[in-house]
């Protein structure tokens, strides 16, 4: 009776293991059936996805055949570019690459590195220019690190930024994403829209008339990973505005600095920023005390955990200065880097503006100057009001605009203007507070200016950049009427009539007022009365040295003044007025 229930407990288990091996066994057909019908399907899918691809660059291909065909589009002098020349230039074209040699051998981990959205607002652009941008972005961007490309038209009205911009960009990746704002906001508001959009980790804003070179993206990158509190922008190359070729950066490395109007200004590399890096800042990011504003790379939290763009800036200007400063005087840096290339067309009115453009951007630098430059901001008032087109005020609602800007400062818990002046840009000296006609002393007629010479006498130069100062080349005229380089004075050598520096203290010498009998703001002639007996009054005027010092050499020499004489007419960088009233400047509007 046991053998009995034993066989029948064996057979029964006998029975169950042949079921379930048999399902087993169907169900290993079923899924390897399973694996091949979604390898099939897979295969299918992604030949659909090739014949698709293939549809859209044939699409795309023959779009750009004829896109430019009849532009609509205003004529070319409205962009202060040759569009004529870009439109017939490929918008997919090979750029040589610039970059050091040291760059070019570098590898990047890229699948360490963040995702990065470019954003790119444009105004009445030329098409064929912001095209071009897009294209070299693709082309030179890893896709896995490439989340998006937002293109914010702000509101253009110009024909071929409608239809025909969207029949290009539908025929382009998803990534490429083209909105419009529903009125005009003007670029700071724009690229705050983007902004908003960006699902990248980092937010690039790149102008719409840029081209990206290659790997340009990974050397940014790379520094945010090191340091998230970095805002980062490539090294500028240049794409030239009548021939549209791609050119080189400048053979002096690029640092970012300021005017006292509050302009950016190219500067050279002072030497405690090339002892820094060991004297490898031509292919090491270095330290930049502000940013050009054209290709700006930073993370998104970051970007807005510290205020974002100021949006009650208005339109442009201002705001790529504005953000460096509170960058580096709120616990952030801001770096170069020359192992990154974008290239930018320089164009006079880069950007175009609804009502009075030096109004609009005077306000903008009213805005940053009170916020940040703390005592410093009276040499931008003093140097500024000195141009009745820029006399504006800030209303009142425009000063409690500023008092959460204010806030925001104090909770970032910033530090000083000062300590800025002297830690990021000591290379920058302040003006002296008597000082009235200010900086680079320039001839309007041979475009040379002053500088000192070995042995002390003034020479010139061709070493000149009107807005961006080097220190040889900063002279001043103070309220005694005194000719001033450093702490030297500038006096009229009685046997010559060359100038010379020396001691101002030197009773031997007549006494010598300097004036400048302006044309306009800054120019006119530059006099000096030597009080002899009788005193006689005398022009500053370039000549050919016929005197044996520097003999047959380009010198300034104290003359007789000679109406229209162009070689007696010259430039400084600044009168400054420090009676200024910006409360109720004499003009406004």
């Amino acid at each position: 009776m046991a053998d009995r229930s034993s066989g029948e407990v064996l057979r029964w288990v006998s029975h169950v293991f042949l079921v379930f091996v048999f399902t087993t066994m169907l169900l290993m057909m079923y899924a390897s059936r399973m694996q091949h019908l979604d390898a099939e399907q897979s295969a299918v899918q992604r030949r659909r996805e090739a014949v698709r691809e293939r549809i859209r660059l044939h699409r795309l291909r023959e779009l750009q055949k004829t896109i430019f065909l009849n532009p609509k589009r205003p004529p070319d002098h409205t962009y202060n570019i040759n569009v004529t020349l870009s439109e017939h230039t490929p918008l997919e074209r090979d750029v040589p690459d610039t970059r050091p040699v040291q760059c070019r051998g570098r590898r990047y981990a890229v699948s360490t590195l963040p995702t990065i959205t470019v954003i790119i607002p444009f105004y009445n652009e030329a098409l064929s220019m912001l095209l071009r941008t897009v294209h070299s972005i693709l082309t030179r961007t890893p896709p896995e690190l490439l989340s998006q490309i937002i293109l914010v038209n702000d509101h253009s009205p110009n024909d071929d930024l409608k239809g025909p911009l969207e029949s290009y960009v539908a025929l382009l990746p998803r990534k490429v994403v083209l909105v419009r704002t529903r009125k005009r906001e003007g670029l700071i508001r724009a690229r705050m829209i983007g902004a908003s959009m960006a699902t990248g980790e980092v937010l690039m804003f790149q102008d719409a008339h840029t081209e990206a070179n290659v790997q340009w993206a990974e050397p940014l990158l790379e520094e945010i990973v090191k340091n998230p509190k970095t805002v980062i922008q490539p090294n500028v190359d240049q794409v030239e505005a009548m021939t549209i070729q791609y050119l080189g950066g400048r053979p002096i490395v690029p640092r970012g600095g300021f005017s006292w109007d509050l302009r950016y200004v190219w500067m050279e590399m002072p030497e405690h920023e090339k002892k820094r890096l060991s004297f490898r800042h031509d292919f090491v990011a270095h330290r930049t005390p502000t940013l050009v504003g054209c290709a700006i790379a930073i993370r998104k939290d970051y970007f807005l955990s510290i205020g974002g763009f100021d949006d009650d800036m208005n339109i442009w200007g201002g705001e790529n200065i504005e953000l460096a400063f509170r960058v580096w005087l709120c616990g952030g840096q801001v770096l170069n880097h020359p192992c990154s290339r974008v290239a930018h067309t320089f164009k006079p009115f880069a950007y175009q503006f609804d009502g009075d453009r030096e109004k609009i951007v005077q306000k903008n630098q009213m805005r940053l100057a009170e916020l940040w430059m703390d005592d410093w901001k009276k040499y931008f008032l003093a140097a500024t009001y000195n141009w009745p087109t820029k006399h504006t005020y800030l209303t009142e609602d425009e000063k409690r605009s500023l008092d959460k800007r204010k806030i925001m400062k104090k909770n970032l818990n910033c530090t000083t203007f000062k300590w800025y002046m002297e830690n990021i840009i000591p290379e920058i000296s302040s003006p002296p507070l008597d000082a009235v006609f200010y900086g680079e002393v320039f001839n309007l007629k041979s475009e040379n200016c002053f500088y000192v010479a070995s042995d002390g006498y003034v020479a010139l130069t061709n070493f000149c950049f009107f807005h961006r100062l080097v220190p040889q080349n900063i002279f001043y005229i103070d309220r005694d009427g005194r000719l001033m380089f450093r702490n030297h004075c500038v006096f009229v050598d009685p046997s010559i009539a060359l100038l010379r520096i020396g001691d101002c203290a030197n009773a031997h010498r007549p006494r010598e007022e300097w004036d400048v009998e302006r044309h306009s703001e800054v120019e006119g002639v530059l006099t000096v009365t030597v009080h002899t007996e009788p005193p006689k009054k005398l022009c500053a005027t370039q000549v050919t040295n016929v005197n044996p010092v520097h003999y047959y050499k380009q010198m300034p020499q104290a003359l007789p003044c000679e109406p229209g004489n162009w070689f007696q007419k010259w430039r400084w960088t600044y009168k400054f007025d420090y009676d200024y009233n910006w409360e109720k400047p004499d003009k406004t509007q």
